[in-house]
This record gives structure tokens, C-alpha cells and sequence, in this order.
């Protein structure tokens, strides 16, 4: 069913929602003249594909992209739910596609107990021993189901001690996925940043292992052109990223690969206290009673069920840090429950804020005689989940034993009670894209020198926790990997009204006649890894299909937006990421396949096809 409704909106989505939502809305950042020229490639008249790539490059048609995007996005395949039924009938499609087009299977060896059971069994050792591959990557989540904390805070002062308890959901919000009970004395870390370029380390003579840390979000002097954060322009997109970047975060769920916390968390404190940097406890409290008190009506009906988490068990250390998180338990509390940890030093959040802001010197202090202490249960259970991977094997004999790697993340968000969120832009349409590409290249004459990888993601509206698996156990070498492609949303088009939003950021002296180029319906926004080649492979590979790109060059390392690209930035992979318009259907039943454009999905899906093609054949 297809109903439009809004989800229940679960904890993680509201610290989210509360930490961007001033991003969301435009104007965003404008560009500088030079800036603008360098990132829009508009082609409008193309030119004939070189015979090298041409039946590849021909069976990629709207037709086809949009009949694989309809089964997909039905509602016979249930939402693809991470560990699903209806996932498991959609890989299955996959891989019979997969074996039917002659795309070999790249996920897991046989394990060894099968293989000896084999031959137990009659079969020869080498026989049993040689067995192919599955199509699958199969591995095992922790489901949480319930989870429930609570902070007590103790002041001690003059020989009195006072003790308040806080309670997850009610005082502040939470998404531990495990048990927890520690306590510990306090220490104000300030915003919490160390950074030598900036001449700047709140850090500096703190001792936080096994301390409760408290700190501000983001950092200081965002509007002041005095501010040390603002000196340069890669501090400033460093830690005020533009509302585009901010906007795809709050959008996608995920990180820019960058956490200031990352030098708090190398001292091992016990936890980390987050208050925001601007806003209000109203904020908060809004949002915690939002799912909660939403009246069903006639236009956007809600179901009142709670929605689990998911989580890769026993990998908290070997993840920590790579997503720009820890296995420290990192909460964001309001200003009422920080002003009673600032108690004894008779100043409050906002107050050591504005000192700090007005002098643009650390105020980090213990804070003596406040003990917090933490406690957590969490009701959970194990699952299977699976990644679907295939590959093509390169024509080099030597540059076959290197790999490049087609991504898109396969599930979305399932069915609740009658309603099912179909997916089809989010992210049916990506998972179209590295589909066809397989098939493009196992019926194209020449194959690229390097081998090339298919993968469907599981579990990206989790945590990216598919191709998170796959980065830390890779069924391919990640020594060997060059690149990575990623697609995300590529099957619905700008509209005139939503353009205008975004190309605010484009208005700017000289570049009018440009910007007046571009075609909404064709525009396409490009990530391509700075230094990579990429950025030249997109100029030289549109001349073959006529979009209009923007392409941002994001240094090496860097994620921005929370899509399946981010697993690879994290182990300083390139990557392209493409993604077409955002739209009001984003995570409702809305997303249908009836409005996707078939035209411009198979013209993104080309320039992948060539980019790859390009990049692989180097």
C-alpha cells in the first residue's frame, strides 16, 4: 500500500533532527565565481559513445532500468527491511539476474565445516575444497528492541549532597545499544576541540580517562569573522559545513567522516555529555514528545509502533572512530541537567559559553565535588543480514587482482502493519543502477583491465552497517581496492521550485548566464574525491550523456552525507557518490516507482557505467 504517512519518529531521528534542523533550510552558502565554473558541467548535445563502451553502454535503457525499479520497489518485496523476508526475495532476484547475465559471485567462501561435511560425504577433498563462492556476505546484527536509561547527577557542596535522577525519554534523549553502569567525577572540556591549526586545544591538561566529559556542540564563534574557526576556508567546512552538506546529513543519517570528539575519545573518558551549541530545552522536549502525542488524521494516518535499532555485535572498537564514532557512551542532555553539573562552579552552560566566545580563550575546568553516574539496560536479539555481491573479472592479468567496487544500499524501511514503504527512489533506484552496470560490462566486447565489484548494501538506514561490514572484512582485498562508486536516490528529478532552493547558493556576479544553462530536470549532484581523477572522468564522460553535474571534490577521507560511500571514505578510499533531488516522499510510502523518471535514471546510470568503465581500465 502506498498511503502517505509519517513515520514514528525514533530517537536516533530526533537528535538528528534537533542537531541539523536549522541546516534544512535555504539560503545555503553561496560560491565563489571560479568555484561555480569548476563544479557545473553542463552538457545539453552529445556526442557518440567510442565503440570501446557502446553495447555496454546501449543496453542501458529507460525501459529496462524502469522494469527492474517496479519489481523491486513492489509491494510484493515488503520494504526490504534489513533481515527480512521481503529482502531476502528481492537478493534472490538479484542473483538470478547475476547468474543469467554471467556475473560471478563474490561474497563468502565456504566455510570449512561444509566443505568437510562434503567430503565426508562422498566428495573428493579438492573437489569440496574448490567449491565457488556464494553470491552472499552474510553476517549477524544485534536487534534492539528496548532501551531504557537514566543519569543521576550528585552535587556535593559544604558537606550537602543533593542527587537529581534523569530519565532517557523524558529528561534526555539516548540510543545506547548496550548495558551500561558506570559513574565519575566531571570535567568541562569547553566545544571539546583540539585543533593545532586553529591554535586551539581545550584539551590541554585535562586528565579524561574514566572522567564524565561535559561539552558543547559544534564550535565557537560560527557568525563571527573573528572567531579562530573561521580563519581559513577548510576550518570553516571543517566545522561550519555548509547548509547543503548539514542538510544531506539531517537528510541521510549519517557523518562527515569528521568528529571533534575523536580526541576526547583517545582519552577513554566514561562518557560524553553533548549540550547543543544554540537552541533551546524546549527544543528537546518537543521532540521527545513528538512521537509520542501525534493525533492520526485523515491526510497523514500515524502508526504508533516502535521502531528497533540495529547494531554489528562485538565490533564497537574495530567500528570506533571510523564513522567518527566510539564505543563511549556520547548523550545529549539538555541545559536544565548541565546547569546542575555546573552547579558548584557558579556558572552555567551559557555563561562559560559566552566567556569562551568573548575572549576565544579555553574556560575547560574539573568540576569538582558533581559525580554522574549513568545506568542502561537494553532488551536485544540477534539477526542475519546479508550483502548481495557479484563481480566481472578484469581483462589485465596482472590488474585483474585489483578491484573496484559498485555500491548501493538495497534495503529501506519495511512494512508497518498495513503500510509499506516501498523505496523505490530510496533505494531501489541505486540498486537499478549497480544491476545494470553489471550487465552493461558482462555483455560489453572489452572488459576494463581491473576487476569490478557489485555490491547491495544491507542495513544503510541502520548505520551504513552493510558496507561497514564489508570495509572491515572485505570478500575483496581492501589493499587492492582503487575506488568505489556509490549511488543513492537517483531516480527522481529537480523540479523548478525545488532547483530554486538549492541554486541559491549559485547566485553569484558572472556566472548568470551559466547558471541560467541548467535544466532541473537533468541536474545531477556529484561527489568525486579530490586528486582522484575523478572529477576530469566526469568532464570527459558527460560529453556521452548530456546532464547537468555539480560536483563537489571532497578531500580524501572525507563522507559528506550519510550514505554507503562513507564506510570507504573512512578507510581513505575515492569514491563517486551520485544522488539527484531530494523530495517530499524521502522515507514515506510515498516513494513509488510510478515517479521516477526513467529518462534521467538511465543517463545517470551511462555516466557510471563510463566512470567506472575510465577509471577501472587505467
Amino acid at each position: 500500500m502506498r498511503k502517505r504517512l509519517l513515520p514514528v519518529i525514533m530517537v536516533v531521528a530526533v537528535l538528528l533532527a534537533f542537531s541539523f534542523s536549522l541546516a534544512q533550510m535555504p539560503p545555503q552558502q553561496q560560491m565563489k565565481p571560479e568555484e561555480v565554473k569548476r563544479a557545473l558541467n553542463l552538457v545539453s548535445k552529445t556526442e557518440p559513445v567510442p565503440d570501446k563502451y557502446r553495447v555496454g553502454f546501449e543496453s542501458i535503457t529507460p525501459r529496462d532500468a524502469l522494469s527492474m525499479l517496479t519489481y523491486l520497489a513492489s509491494d510484493w518485496m515488503e520494504g526490504r527491511d534489513t533481515a527480512s523476508r521481503g529482502y531476502s526475495m528481492a537478493a534472490e532476484y538479484v542473483v538470478s539476474l547475476f547468474k543469467m547475465w554471467g556475473v560471478k559471485p563474490g561474497g563468502d567462501l565456504p566455510r570449512a565445516d561444509i566443505n568437510i561435511a562434503r567430503a565426508m560425504a562422498g566428495q573428493s577433498s579438492r573437489s569440496a575444497m574448490s567449491m565457488e563462492r556464494s553470491y552472499f556476505q552474510e553476517f549477524t546484527l544485534k536487534e534492539i528492541t528496548d532501551s531504557q536509561a537514566s543519569i543521576k547527577v550528585e552535587v556535593t557542596r559544604s558537606g550537602f549532597t543533593k542527587a537529581r535522577t534523569f530519565e532517557s525519554g523524558v529528561d534526555f534523549m539516548s540510543n545506547l545499544s548496550s548495558d551500561e553502569d558506570l559513574s565519575g567525577p566531571v570535567v568541562f572540556a569547553g566545544y571539546g576541540i583540539k585543533e593545532p591549526a586553529a591554535g586551539w586545544d581545550e584539551l590541554k591538561g585535562l586528565n579524561l580517562k574514566d572522567k564524565i566529559v561535559l561539552v558543547l556542540s559544534e564550535a565557537p564563534g560560527k557568525d563571527d569573522p573573528k572567531s579562530p574557526f573561521n580563519k581559513t576556508k577548510e576550518l570553516k567546512e571543517k566545522y561550519f559545513p555548509q547548509a547543503q552538506a548539514m542538510q544531506m546529513m539531517f537528510m541521510r543519517r549519517g557523518g562527515r567522516g569528521f568528529n571533534k570528539l575523536e580526541e576526547i575519545y583517545k582519552q577513554s573518558p566514561a562518557a560524553v555529555l553533548v549540550v547543543q551549541n544554540t537552541g533551546k530545552d524546549a527544543d528537546i522536549f518537543n521532540m521527545l514528545t513528538a512521537a509520542q502525542n501525534r493525533q492520526p488524521n485523515d491526510e497523514r494516518p500515524i502508526i504508533k509502533r516502535p521502531r528497533g535499532r540495529m547494531v554489528i555485535p562485538g565490533a564497537r572498537d574495530t567500528m570506533a572512530g571510523m564513522m567518527g564514532g566510539s564505543n563511549v557512551p556520547t548523550l545529549t542532555i539538555t541545559r536544565e541537567m548541565a546547569n546542575l553539573i555546573l552547579e558548584n562552579s557558579g556558572k552555567t552552560i551559557d555563561e562559560l559559553k559566552q566567556l569562551i566566545e568573548s575572549t576565544y580563550k579555553p574556560a575547560s575546568r574539573e568540576l569538582p565535588g558533581v559525580r554522574v553516574s549513568l545506568n542502561s539496560t537494553v532488551k536485544a536479539n540477534l539477526v542475519r543480514a546479508m550483502n548481495v555481491i557479484g563481480y566481472i573479472e578484469g581483462s589485465d592479468p596482472k590488474l585483474k587482482d585489483e578491484y573496484f567496487v559498485i555500491g548501493a544500499h538495497f534495503d529501506h524501511l519495511g512494512k508497518w502493519e498495513d503500510y509499506i514503504f516501498n523505496g523505490s527512489d530510496d533505494n531501489a533506484s541505486g540498486s537499478v543502477g549497480v544491476m545494470a552496470i553489471a550487465r552493461a560490462l558482462a555483455l560489453n566486447p572489452v572488459k576494463p583491465k581491473r576487476s569490478v565489484v557489485f555490491c547491495l548494501w544491507t542495513g544503510e538506514e541502520k548505520g551504513l552497517l552493510g558496507s561497514r561490514y564489508y570495509v572491515q572484512n572485505p570478500t575483496f582485498p581492501m589493499e587492492k581496492t582503487v575506488g568505489y562508486l556509490n549511488y543513492d536516490m537517483i531516480s527522481r528529478p529537480f523540479d523548478d521550485q525545488t532547483f530554486a532552493r538549492y541554486a541559491n547558493m549559485f547566485k553569484v556576479q558572472g556566472v548568470e548566464d551559466l547558471v541560467k544553462q541548467i535544466r532541473p530536470g537533468y541536474f545531477v549532484t556529484v561527489n568525486a574525491t579530490k586528486d582522484s581523477g575523478f572529477y576530469e572522468i566526469q568532464q570527459e564522460m558527460n560529453k556521452y550523456v548530456g546532464l547537468d553535474l555539480f560536483i563537489r571534490e571532497p578531500e580524501l577521507g572525507q563522507g559528506g552525507g550519510g550514505s554507503d560511500h562513507s564506510s570507504f571514505a573512512a578507510v581513505k578510499k575515492p569514491y563517486l557518490y551520485y544522488m539527484t533531488a531530494m523530495h517530499p516522499d524521502y522515507h514515506q510510502t510515498g516513494d513509488s516507482p510510478d515517479k521516477a523518471s526513467g529518462e534521467l535514471l538511465s543517463r545517470v546510470i551511462k555516466l557510471g557505467y563510463l566512470s567506472v568503465f575510465a577509471f577501472a581500465d587505467k
